[in-house]
């Protein structure tokens, strides 16, 4: 077992090109809104839905920047979010295991929490995403 484990799914991304795409997506899917936010650095609108059970899924909506061409711009699976207890900790592991973080320091995520992901370079394209609760004061 790793420092920072063990973890959990939290959410699955799902890129989606547009608003009407994300409404359309939860509308079949029987998906209800729990909460959104826009993550500046990644220039998108990220909606997580209300578990059923298990995780969210997330819908991740780019408003220009890097996401807007995800999947020549169809969108689709982006990434799993698994919740860790601590950044920190994973960014020892992935040092100690030659693996890169995409960023230096843990970025705000769109809800209560700090995230990172693994680069895919280190995992054949499959995009990791690790996320820490923030924790009330």
């Amino acid at each position: 077992m790793n420092s920072f484990g063990p973890y959990l799914l939290h959410h699955v991304g799902i890129v989606l090109p547009d608003m009407e795409e994300a409404d359309a997506f939860m509308a079949m899917m029987d998906l209800e809104e729990d909460y959104r936010g826009f993550v500046d650095i990644w220039k998108a609108w990220c909606i997580f839905t209300k578990p059923a059970s298990g995780a969210a899924i997330e819908l991740v909506i780019p408003d220009g920047g890097p996401l807007a061409r995800f999947n020549k711009g169809l969108g689709g699976v982006h990434h799993f979010a698994y919740e860790v207890a601590s950044l920190e900790e994973v960014a020892l592991w992935c040092d100690a295991k030659g693996l890169k973080l995409l960023e230096s320091a843990p970025v705000k995520g769109a809800g209560d929490f700090m995230c990172n992901f693994l680069s895919p370079v280190s995992t054949r394209g499959v995009q990791i995403e690790f996320v820490e609760p923030i924790k009330p004061q």
